[in-house]
Parts: structure tokens; sequence; C-alpha cells
């Protein structure tokens, strides 16, 4: 059988809207009743919801506060402990993926102290989390209302439009914060960022610079600018075309018919792909192609690598191949990693994703399993090793077979569970779950019992 490999590198991102969400403290001072009366309840029920809070009883807290409130309407303190309440309860349920009573928590939450930057924050990220464009939307301007001039809330809320692919009003509000402080570097790098995301390597070299300039070494503006730079060295002649889903940059040489044929491959998997794991990206996905000799100019990956995603989408095509057709395997096996490292938040383990991107390709799971028992069949690598890239494999036959494993395991869950657990281990990883914590909730399982049923599926 004829093996491709592909690679997969995550983007680096600054300044990230947090996911370990704020606790707000609780107002201790809570005078002690000398005698119990009326006038007293509210004290008294206040007293009870803080020594709840101490014991992580959100609920009964959060009836305490609430009967106290309503004891004692102008008891600002009960106010306050019970949004705050409201909000580390919310802080709980999204942790354990409850995200619908999480938010509701959180909106209580804001209804008792709406002017809280930090409970407004809680809110916005747990909508990101579950992608819901229009109340991100909605909640994001909200927080602009009370914060308009803050760079750093302007800089989260920048990244929460960004992670609904919101392109146009993050870089608004990038822009936004470099009309009050032009030499922001974080503003400087995330906007650099973008555009180079966007396929405008021009000004994205320029705001990164502005960085490098406004904060002296910035690793992570430095390393991006060595990357354009090796981009351009090969890819400054090359052209670019746009269908409604991509825009693919390739070299002259190439024919516009023969471009306009994959960008047809590449709509293609926008819509089976985006079937299968329930992603339709919005904005257009960045595609590269290269020739050979040119792939390894600018990835620097082993000889067996047939591709590369770290953003972009990076494919190297052969001059043997006439048709784009022929591309078809590894078009839905590199869009396959654009919608795993959206669907995980780029937090996927390297088997998983390899596993994924395989069957999505159509790589038959029997040939896998004849690769994994053909003498001398040594025993498969732990999966507890395989969350780091297979690039730094040299040897081919090796890197066969952990390619070979990932798609036997991938298959195997599949054929348990099916997709939509596929999707629901992603959107746990996204949430920044160890893959043990995401694997018990989809599929009620672990790394140690998948390296035993991989033991058994090859006997």
């Amino acid at each position: 059988m004829s093996r491709r490999f592909s690679f997969q590198i995550p983007r680096v991102f600054s300044a990230h809207l947090a996911s370990a969400f704020f606790f707000v403290f609780l107002v201790f001072q809570i005078p002690c009743p000398v005698q119990a009366s009326v006038e007293d309840d509210a004290r008294i029920s206040n007293r009870d919801g803080v020594m709840k809070a101490r014991h992580g009883e959100w609920e009964g807290a959060i009836d305490a506060f609430t009967h106290a409130r309503l004891a004692d309407p102008s008891d600002d303190t009960a106010l306050a402990n019970l949004a705050s309440a409201h909000n580390n309860y919310g802080v709980l349920l999204c942790r354990e993926e409850k995200y619908a009573e999480g938010i509701a928590s959180f909106e209580a939450a804001r209804g008792q102290k709406p002017e809280d930057l930090e409970i407004r924050l809680n809110l916005l990220s747990a909508l990101v989390m579950i992608h819901d464009v229009e109340r991100v939307d909605r909640e994001a301007r909200g927080i602009l209302a009370l914060r308009p001039k803050d760079p750093q809330t302007l800089l989260k809320v920048a990244n929460a439009f960004s992670r609904i692919e919101d392109d146009e009003s993050a870089r608004n509000l990038l822009e936004r914060i470099l009309a009050v402080e032009p030499n922001h570097p974080e503003a400087l790098f995330c906007l650099g960022r973008l555009y180079y995301q966007q396929g405008n390597p021009g000004e994205a070299r320029f705001y990164l610079q502005r960085a490098m300039e406004a904060q002296p070494g910035y690793a992570s503006a430095s390393a991006m600018l060595r990357r354009i730079g090796r981009e351009d060295r090969v890819e400054k002649e090359f052209e670019s075309e746009s269908s409604m889903h991509f825009t693919l940059t390739f070299a002259g040489t190439v024919s516009h018919d023969w471009v306009r044929d994959l960008l047809d491959q590449f709509e293609d998997a926008y819509t089976k792909v985006g079937d299968l794991l329930g992603c339709y990206p919005s904005q257009r996905s960045q595609v590269i192609v290269y020739s050979h000799d040119d792939f390894r100019r600018v990835s620097s990956l082993p000889g067996w690598a047939g591709g590369l995603y770290d953003g972009k989408i990076r494919l190297p095509i052969s001059p043997s191949l006439t048709r784009p057709e022929q591309a078809r395997g590894a078009v839905f096996h590199e869009y396959c990693h654009h919608l795993v490292h959206i669907l995980s938040s780029g937090n996927c383990p390297t088997w998983l994703n390899e596993g994924l991107a395989q069957y999505v390709e159509g790589v038959l799971p029997a040939r896998a399993r004849d690769i994994l028992i053909a003498p001398p069949a040594p025993n498969p690598v732990s999966l507890r090793l395989m969350a780091a890239p297979f690039s730094g494999t040299v040897s081919r036959k090796l890197v066969e077979r952990l390619y070979a494993q990932s798609l036997l395991i991938v298959s195997l869950l599949i054929e348990d569970r099916g997709m939509p657990s596929i999707q629901a281990l992603l959107s746990a990883l996204s949430h920044k779950n160890t893959l043990d914590q995401a694997l018990a909730g989809a599929f009620e399982t672990n790394l140690d019992a998948l390296d035993d049923r991989l033991k058994h599926a090859l006997e």
C-alpha cells in the first residue's frame, strides 16, 4: 500500500481569554447577631451562606444568600455574596462541562453585579466554548461598554472574537488598542498573527517587527518572523486563487484550471469532513501547494512527511500528479487536521489527530492491522507515549506502525460509539481536560484500557 504521512504543528496563541475561569471572592465581614429576631434574619441567612460557600456547598449558599436578600433588599453584602456564589458555582459547572447550567449561573451573577468584569469575562468564555456566536457578540459589546479603553479587556474580547472566527471584529479591537497604545506588544503580535493566518505576510511582518521593537526578545514574534522569512524565500512568486471557503496559494507554473479543480476537492472536503465532525469554519482556510523540494525548504520535516498543518494546510504535490482527483486523500487528510485543531483548540494528541485524518482519508483499518501484526510484530507503543508529534521518528518503518496503531485505535472508538462521541471527545479536549478525563466522559474508558483493547484486537 502506498503510504502518505502528514504532520501537525499547533499554532501559537497569546492573550487567551481565560479558559481557567475567575473565582470571585465573597464578602466575609458579616457581623454576628446578638439576638435572633426578625430584623436579624438577613444577617443569619447571610452568615449561613458564607459557611456553606466555605465548604463548596454552592447551591445551599445561593439559597441562603437569596433568602437574606429577600429578607432585607437593602443588604448590599448579601447581594455581593449572591453574585459571587452564582459566579463560583458557574465556574464549577463549566469545569464539569455543564455549560448550559454554568452559563445560566453566570447570567444570574451578571444580573446581580453587572459591573463586575470577571463575572462578565467568565460568561463570555463559556459562550465562546459552546460557539454561540450571537451571544458572544452581545456579551462582548456589553463588556466593551464597561471598559471601552482598557487594553487588557480589549485584548481578551478580541481573542474571543478570534476564537469564533470573527476576524474583522478582532482586528478592529486590536487597532483600537494601538490607537491608544501604539507600542502595545501583545496587540501588535496578535494583529501580525491575524494577518499571517489570513495569508497576508507583508502586513504580518510589519506588525510583528513593531512588536519586536516594542518588546525586544519577544520570542513568539521572533519565531513567526523567522517562519515568514523561510516561506517568503519559496513563496514570493506564488499566485493565489480563492473559492468560497479556501484560498489556495501556488507556484505560477501550475495551470489555473488545475488549481480550480483542486479547490473543488477542498470544497468537497469542507462538506463531507464537516458533516463527519460537525464543523464548518466561516473564515477561508489557507492552503499552500508546493513542489516536494520547496516543501522540504519550508517545513524542514523528515522525508516521510506528506503534508503539514500549522494553521495553514501545506501540501507537497508530485509532478506525476496530473489530475487533482489524485490528491483527494491528501486533501481530506489535511483538512481533517484543520477541523480537529479548531474543535480541540489545538489540544489533540498526535495519535488521535493522525488516526482521525487517516479514517477520513479512507485508509482501511484492516490494512493497519496487517501492518501491526507483520513479523516481528513488537508490542504496540503505549498511547501515553504517543501524544507528542511523530516528526522526531527517523525510522519510516516505526512511523508506519505509529500511524497504523493510531488508525486502528480511532476505528475501534468510532465502531463503539460513532462520530458524535468523537466530537464530544474533541470538545472535552478543547476545554483543557486531560486525555483520560476526555476519554472517560466521551467513551467511558482511559488510555490504559485502550492499550489493552488494541492488544486484544491484534491477537
